[in-house]
Parts: structure tokens; C-alpha cells; sequence
């Protein structure tokens, strides 16, 4: 990109690129940091909520039963945990970004339910509040093991394709931090790494 001398970014440009870039450090101490799968799914989800996203969703399955880790910047612990229970096979938009491998944005609601139903009746995205929202696939060996999700309140600064690089980015670490967990003789077993399928 060839900027003429003496451009100045705009100020919300700079805070957008500042907070990315905390967020990818932060996320990457996680994935450094964790000692299970555990870790490094509650680490990355605490540490991309904040001014980043007002909540984050990381689902993970690499080698068993799918787990999920909630996280959001206010402090609502029945919320999180009735979204954590929710199977990611009742969230279109997140198993279309696993399916196709590939970081997925959405800055305005095409379909209110895309981010899963409550047991209650309600939409994830109006309990969270949501305005906008991006999946990035955690992927090992082009298998999708995972995915983790950020979700901005309609107060927010939409999601942008910035902060979707570097959520795929920050997902590439979740999935090099998988593999140094398991070892060089980890491997995916297909039928229970497949996150996404209705296990009734």
C-alpha cells in the first residue's frame, strides 16, 4: 500500500489496528500459556473479550467429545453458561465457517437464529445484544477441529475484515497450540472431530 508523505491515519483507524493487535498478543500469551485444551479455550476466550468483542464463543473438538468456552465483557454468568451449552450444530453461521474453512464475517443480522436458540426461545444474538459478528475455523491438517467466534453489541464499531485477519489468525494459533498439546503422534479422529454433525 503506497500512502502519499504526511498521511495521517485516522484516529479510529489507529484505535481499531491497537486494539487487534492487543488482542492477538493476548490471545497468543493464552495459547503459549495453556497445559489442555481447557486452558486454551477459557485463556483465548477471556482474552479476546473486552474491547475486542463484548463476547466470545470458542468451540473446540480435536480429538473427543466438542466442549465450548463462553466469555463476555459483562458480567452475566447464567448467559454464558446457557450459550456454552448449546451444540455448535445449532449455530448455522459457525458450522459454515468450519465446513468452507473459512473466517466468516457478518456485520449486520441476515438471520436472526444463525447464532443458535436458547432453551428459553431466544435468539443467542438478541440475548447477546448482538450488531455484528465474525467465526474464525480453528483448522489442523485442513480438518476443522474448532471455531471461535466474536460477537460486537450494537453500540459497537462493527466487525470489520481487520479484526476478521486477525481472528483467522488468532484461530491459526489455537490450532498450533492443539497440536503441541497432542504431540507429534496426535492425530484427528474423523468421526469425533466432526464438531459440527447432530450427535443425538
Amino acid at each position: 500500500m503506497n500512502l502519499p508523505a504526511g498521511y495521517v491515519w485516522p484516529a479510529a483507524r489507529v484505535r481499531a489496528w491497537t486494539t487487534a493487535l492487543d488482542a492477538f498478543a493476548a490471545a497468543g500469551g493464552a495459547a503459549v500459556a495453556a497445559t489442555a485444551e481447557r486452558d486454551l479455550q477459557a485463556g483465548t476466550a477471556d482474552a479476546l473479550s473486552g474491547r475486542f468483542a463484548d463476547w466470545v464463543i470458542v468451540d473446540l473438538a480435536p480429538w473427543g467429545p466438542a466442549s465450548r468456552s463462553v466469555a463476555g465483557s459483562r458480567d452475566d454468568p447464567e448467559l454464558a453458561a446457557a450459550v456454552a451449552r448449546l451444540p455448535v450444530h445449532s449455530c448455522p453461521l459457525i458450522v459454515s465457517a468450519m465446513t468452507q474453512r473459512t473466517p466468516l464475517v457478518q456485520a449486520s443480522m441476515a438471520d436472526p437464529a444463525e447464532l443458535g436458540i436458547l432453551p428459553d426461545g431466544r435468539q443467542v444474538v438478541e440475548a447477546l445484544g448482538a450488531g455484528s459478528y465474525a467465526v474464525g475455523p480453528v483448522a489442523v491438517d485442513d480438518v476443522s477441529i474448532g471455531a471461535i467466534t466474536i460477537v460486537r453489541g450494537r453500540t459497537q464499531p462493527h466487525v470489520t475484515f481487520l479484526e476478521l485477519s486477525v481472528l483467522a489468525h488468532i484461530a491459526d494459533l489455537a490450532a498450533a497450540a492443539i497440536e503441541r498439546l497432542h504431540g507429534p503422534d496426535g492425530r484427528l479422529a474423523a468421526a469425533d472431530g466432526d464438531i459440527t454433525a447432530d450427535r443425538k
